[in-house]
C-alpha cells in the first residue's frame, strides 16, 4: 500500500477510537486466497485486477451495521455495545482463529470508518436511514457526506434509480414521471442527492417491469415503454454527467411470451433496445450465473454466455457486484438458483455449536475461482473476468453478499465478510499473462475519493 494509505489507517485509528474491530484489523487482515481454481490469486507476480481507489461496499452487505447504534451512543446511553466475532489473523484458513470478541460499530459514521480502515474507498448506496435513535432523527445528505469525508471514502453510486412502473399518475419515488414523460420530482431528489453525496452512477435493481410482454398491460408498464422511459432518464443524468444502470438479477434471465421472443433473454433484448450510451449495467456476478443456469434455452437447452455478453457490452459496464456463491451438491431441479452464499464453516462463530453457517466471503466460492472448482467451464471466475472485460479503471468493483448479514449469535458476519472480501480481491493479480493495461494504478485510491468532492 501507499504511504497516502498508511496516512488513512493512522487517521482512522486515531480518530475512531473505540470503534469495534481496531484489534481484529490491526495489521492482521487475512492473506489473499489461494485456491486451485482459474480465480486463485496464488500468483502474486502481475498486474493488480482491482484498483484499489475503485473498491467498495454495496450498504446491503453491511446493513446490519449501519441500522444498530453506534458503540459511542450506547456508552452515552448506558446500553451496552454490540459484541462479534470479526476473526483472527489466520481466519478463515484457520476456521478456529475467531479472534477476540469485540465491540461492533454501528450507524453511519462507525461503520464508515471501520471500513475504510480494511482499505474500502467507497460504498455503494441502496438507502439513506440509519437506527433513528443515532441522532434522534435521519441523518442529511450532508451529514452522510461529512461520514464519507472523515473517513476518507466516496459515495459511488446509489441503488434508488427506478423508473416505475405505473401508465398514470405522477410517477411517485419513481425517477420518471408518466405524465409529462420526463424527469419527476423523485428523480429530481435522485439529483439532488448525487450532487450532496458525489457519486456518478444511479440505478435500480431486479426486474424493470414485472411482465412478460414487451406491450403495456391495463396497470403496469410493459419492457418497451420502459425501455423509452431508460433512453430519457440516461439522457438527463448524463447532462449532468451520470450514468443511469440495470443492475440485473436473476429474473433479467427469464424469457418473453411475445411470438418470436420466446427464446430471447430479458437482458438480451433490453441491451439491444436500449441506447448504449445513456443505458447502462451493474452486473452481479453470482445473478448472472444463477440466471444462466435456471433459464436455459427452452428449445435447445443451451446457455446464456455470460462472459461473452459482459465482454461485447465493457463499454456499458458501471461496476461489478462481487457475489460469491459455492455450487450446491447435489443439484437442485431446473430452474432452481444452483448456488448458495452460506457454508458450514468449523467451528461456527454461533456459541454453542460444533459447526454452522457462516457467508461465503468474496474470492473463495466456486464462482469467484471458477472452473474446474466450479464444474460449469463457463463460470471462468474472477481472476479471468477482471482480466479480459474492458479496462479495469473505467468501473467500480463493489464485494456485496446476500446472506452476510449475521443472526442474535454471530453479530460480526457482515462485517467480517468485509474484512476477509476485501484482502481477497486486493491480492488478485493478473500474473505474467496479465494484459498490463489497468488506467488506475495501486496509487490512484485517493485520487478517486478527491474527484468525488
Amino acid at each position: 500500500m501507499t504511504n497516502e494509505h498508511d496516512f488513512s489507517r493512522r487517521k482512522f485509528l486515531g480518530t475512531a477510537a473505540g470503534v469495534a474491530g481496531l484489534a481484529a484489523v490491526g495489521s492482521a487482515v487475512p492473506a489473499a486466497f489461494a485456491g486451485t481454481g482459474s480465480s486463485a490469486a496464488s500468483n502474486a507476480v502481475g498486474e493488480r485486477l482491482v484498483p484499489p481507489g475503485k473498491l467498495g461496499i454495496q450498504q446491503f452487505s453491511i446493513r446490519d451495521s449501519i441500522t444498530r447504534l453506534s458503540i459511542a451512543k450506547s456508552r452515552a446511553t448506558g446500553v451496552a455495545p454490540t459484541q462479534g466475532y470479526l476473526g483472527g489473523p489466520s481466519f478463515p484458513a484457520d476456521p478456529t482463529d475467531l479472534g477476540p470478541l469485540v465491540d461492533l460499530p454501528g450507524g453511519f459514521e462507525e461503520t464508515f470508518a471501520y471500513l475504510a480502515g480494511l482499505g474500502y474507498r467507497g460504498i455503494e448506496f441502496f438507502q439513506f436511514s440509519q437506527n433513528v435513535a443515532e441522532l434522534g432523527r435521519q441523518p442529511t445528505p450532508a451529514e452522510i457526506r461529512s461520514y464519507l469525508d472523515n473517513a476518507g471514502l466516496a459515495s459511488f453510486g446509489t441503488h434508488t434509480g427506478g423508473l416505475g412502473s405505473g401508465l398514470t399518475g405522477t410517477g411517485g419515488t419513481s425517477m420518471y414521471n408518466p405524465t409529462t414523460g420526463g424527469l419527476g420530482a423523485g428523480g429530481q431528489t435522485q439529483l439532488d442527492l448525487a450532487a450532496a453525496l458525489g457519486h456518478t452512477m444511479i440505478g435500480t435493481a431486479g426486474d424493470p417491469t414485472n411482465l412478460a410482454t414487451l406491450a403495456n398491460s391495463a396497470t403496469t408498464a410493459g419492457w418497451t415503454e420502459m425501455a423509452h422511459r431508460a433512453n430519457v432518464i440516461g439522457q438527463v443524468l448524463a447532462d449532468h454527467g451520470i450514468r443511469w444502470y440495470w443492475h440485473t438479477e436473476q429474473n433479467g434471465w427469464q424469457f418473453f411470451t411475445d411470438p418470436g421472443l420466446t427464446q430471447t433473454h430479458r437482458i438480451d433484448w433490453w441491451a439491444g433496445n436500449t441506447d448504449p450510451s445513456l443505458v447502462n449495467f451493474e452486473p452481479d456476478i453470482l445473478h448472472s450465473y444463477a440466471g444462466r443456469a435456471r433459464f436455459p434455452d427452452p428449445v435447445n437447452g443451451s446457455m446464456w454466455d455470460a462472459l461473452g455478453f459482459w465482454t461485447a457490452n465493457s463499454h456499458r459496464l458501471v461496476g461489478w457486484h462481487i457475489k460469491d456463491g459455492n455450487r450446491l451438491v447435489p443439484a437442485p431441479a431446473t430452474g432452481v438458483n444452483p448456488f448458495t452464499q452460506t457454508v458450514s464453516r468449523p467451528p461456527t462463530f454461533v456459541q454453542g455449536s460444533a459447526a454452522g453457517p457462516d457467508v461465503v466471503y468474496s474470492g473463495e466460492g466456486s464462482i469467484g475461482q471458477g472452473y474446474p472448482v466450479d464444474p460449469d467451464p463457463a463460470v471462468v471466475g474472477y481472476r479471468r473476468i477482471f482480466d479480459e472485460v474492458g479496462e479495469k479503471g473505467s468501473r467500480f468493483f463493489i464485494v456485496e453478499s446476500d446472506s452476510g448479514i449475521g443472526n442474535a449469535a454471530d453479530r460480526g458476519r457482515s462485517l467480517r465478510h468485509a474484512k476477509v472480501s476485501i484482502a481477497n480481491m486486493l491480492g488478485l493479480r493478473g500474473g505474467f499473462l496479465g494484459k498490463g493495461t489497468s488506467d488506475a494504478p495501486d496509487g490512484a485510491e485517493f485520487e478517486s475519493v478527491s474527484q468525488a468532492g
